[in-house]
């Protein structure tokens, strides 16, 4: 499933580890640390029912600088070492990339060893550099999408046993379960699960085994596809089990469950054994109910039963494991 191509850099580790006080570092987190994935699990369809959208991560940013709802904003970037002129981060087709006014671009494995300066409100506060320490590109599960990008992104903290922590999930020995992709042009509210679409100079960080992620691996992309802001909320709804559209989620981290979209582009596996329909999604949550994916789920609002609607009534249909 995965193109191994991580590369890492530990002299950048050393240098990312001076001059940083760890309440700088705290403020970059801005959440709680993501559970461990089971080991059975594959790393990026761990957890595939997400209660969370984003992960920990540092969830969005703005490329212009502007400080995001935690108070965190870009204020440098920095290109890998040895490499000079002034480039500048973008996201493009849902990946990072850096551009220079000579017209040199850097994207994939070029980036590595790159830095992000992130600042948090206050005077006292200190730049904190998250560097790009790997790159790896996975298959999409969408047919025919290209292998989607994903990053190593690591920052220093004093008190961690090598002085640095992953963006992710803080765990540095296990570099493919703490890895992002990245979402170009909108963010997401974590509470209600929705999409906030047209912020052109924002980025989303998602980490592997988040709602967003698995979003992006499904080919849903706001860079990297057709899709409307409509059809990817209710990819975050379907992923999440937020049955009622209000936010809540039904489900739990690593419960089994089968999908298919309404333009044929993800389907289940061919040796797939489908239970009952689940549900049929869009962008309110789901349309009707079968058999909930976490059996005795019992729903705080009413739903009608899915006989006779399939997935041209929405945008997703859900199977329980059989």
């Amino acid at each position: 499933m995965y193109q191994k191509t991580y590369h890492w850099i530990f002299a950048a580790v050393t240098a990312m580890t001076a001059g940083c006080d760890g309440e700088s570092v705290e403020e970059v987190g801005g959440g709680d640390e993501v559970a461990l994935r089971p080991h059975a699990c594959p790393v990026w369809r761990c957890g595939f029912n997400s209660a969370d959208v984003n992960g920990r991560a540092i969830r969005e940013l703005n490329l212009d600088g502007v400080a995001n709802s935690e108070g965190l904003r870009i204020t440098g970037f920095l290109a890998p070492l040895g490499l000079l002129g002034n480039y500048r981060l973008e996201v493009e087709n849902d990946a990072l990339v850096a551009r220079n006014p000579g017209g040199q671009t850097l994207k994939g494995a070029q980036l590595i060893g790159a830095t992000i300066l992130v600042q948090a409100s206050g005077l006292l506060s200190l730049p904190v550099p998250i560097t790009v320490l790997g790159y790896q590109e996975v298959d999409s599960w969408a047919a025919g999408a290209p292998k989607v990008p994903t990053y190593a992104l690591l920052y220093p903290d004093l008190g961690a046993l090598l002085g640095v922590r992953n963006v992710c999930s803080g765990d540095l020995l296990d570099t493919l379960a703490s890895a992002a992709t990245v979402l170009g042009g909108e963010t997401y509210d974590l509470a209600a699960k929705t999409v906030t679409p047209n912020r052109n100079r924002w980025l989303t960080i998602a980490c592997a085994g988040s709602a967003a992620a698995k979003m992006r691996l499904l080919g849903y992309g706001p860079q990297s596809s057709a899709t409307t802001p409509a059809q990817r909320q209710a990819t975050l709804k379907m992923v999440t089990a937020d049955y009622c559209g209000e936010g809540v989620s039904y489900t739990q981290n690593g419960t089994e469950v089968h999908w298919a979209n309404a333009g044929g582009t993800v389907a289940p596996g061919s040796t797939a054994e489908l239970g009952d329909v689940e549900a049929v999604w869009n962008e309110d949550g789901a349309l009707c109910l079968g058999s909930p994916r976490v059996a005795g789920t019992v729903t705080d609002c009413g739903l009608p039963s899915c006989a006779g609607r399939d997935v041209d009534d929405g945008e997703w249909v859900t199977y329980v494991a059989d």
